[in-house]
């Protein structure tokens, strides 16, 4: 089967901001994207735009490269790229943020 190199701007998860700003840093097609890897060109988003960019926008660019989308991708697999971000990054940058458990309530009586 042949390697497909579509436009950035055509592949699954990449809306029109997305796709300019991956132009921006270089990634301009499906072929460029799969070289550099969804946690690399994550990595050059957050560092174009750092507020835009969140760890779904890791996820929707995996989902690009496998072409399914973000949210279907398995819990495996965005752990393994939450981690491989950690990794690269050795902070937490881009991981989701850990909720606290709002405390019970006394009731009334």
């Amino acid at each position: 089967m042949p390697v497909r190199n579509r436009p950035i701007e055509r592949l699954r998860n990449i809306g029109h901001v997305t796709a300019y700003d991956l132009k921006e840093v270089g990634i301009p097609d499906e072929k460029t994207l799969r070289e550099v890897g969804a946690v690399a060109a994550y990595q050059r988003l957050k560092g174009l735009r750092p507020r835009h960019y969140t760890v779904v926008g890791l996820w929707a660019l995996a989902g690009a490269i496998h072409d399914c989308p973000w949210n279907q991708l398995p819990p495996a697999v965005k752990k393994k790229l939450d981690a491989t971000l950690l990794k690269s990054n050795g902070s937490s940058a881009g991981t989701r943020p850990k909720t606290k458990k709002p405390a019970k309530r006394a009731s009334a009586r």
